[in-house]
């Protein structure tokens, strides 16, 4: 369900809007799907062979040996449903492009809201897929770098996480229609009014 115009500013015009292609974007999950067979078939071992080889051994000494071996189960299974997810989460995913900034919209159960304003975007790159070339008519991902969209890992590297157009319409069309506006709205910002030069 679109509810894009719930966030929108005073005088904020959308002025693309669009939402994924339902098989690329839910069929990109399949990853996940075979990630999580092979961590569930690594894991099998670690729950057969204790119950099988437990003796005199205490129940609360298996449970302790079952805790880590549980967690990464629910990693696997989660994995495993990737394309559930998406699918999920597929109708309520909308993305627009207004005169102010970028706006993703997703969730499955509540909403919830991105927004990248353009003076804070510091890249943007188009993809084409392989589930866009193989089940995709036309479509594409936009990359979008900002200076916020870091993650930390572990280790404390700070590692990009673009925001993502996923699976759009025409994407090389949008691209460009975007780089324009990111343009023009960041030579108002540093070039307002008599600054602004005259081309």
């Amino acid at each position: 369900m679109r509810e894009i115009d719930k966030v929108l500013d005073t005088n904020e015009k959308v002025f693309w809007e669009g939402s994924p292609q339902g098989k690329p974007y839910v069929l990109r999950g399949l990853g996940g799907t075979i990630t999580g067979i092979f961590l569930l078939m690594f894991l099998t071992p670690f729950f057969v062979v204790p119950f099988l080889t437990r003796g005199g051994a205490p129940i609360w000494f298996m449970g302790a040996f079952m805790v880590v071996p549980i967690i990464f189960l629910f990693f696997a299974l989660a994995a495993l449903l990737s394309p559930l997810w998406a699918y999920l989460n597929l109708r309520n995913t909308y993305f627009a492009i207004t005169n102010k900034r970028v706006i993703i919209q997703q969730g499955i159960i509540g909403r919830d809201f991105t927004y990248i304003d353009f003076d804070q975007i510091t890249n943007a790159e188009v993809n084409i897929g392989f589930w866009d070339k193989v089940v995709g008519k036309n479509s594409g991902s936009i990359f979008i770098s900002s200076a916020g969209s870091f993650t930390l890992t572990r280790q404390g590297q700070q590692v990009a996480r673009p925001y993502t157009l996923s699976n759009i319409d025409n994407p090389y069309e949008v691209f460009k229609f975007f780089k324009k506006i990111s343009h023009d709205i960041k030579t108002d910002i540093e070039y307002p009014n008599k600054l602004r030069p005259s081309e």
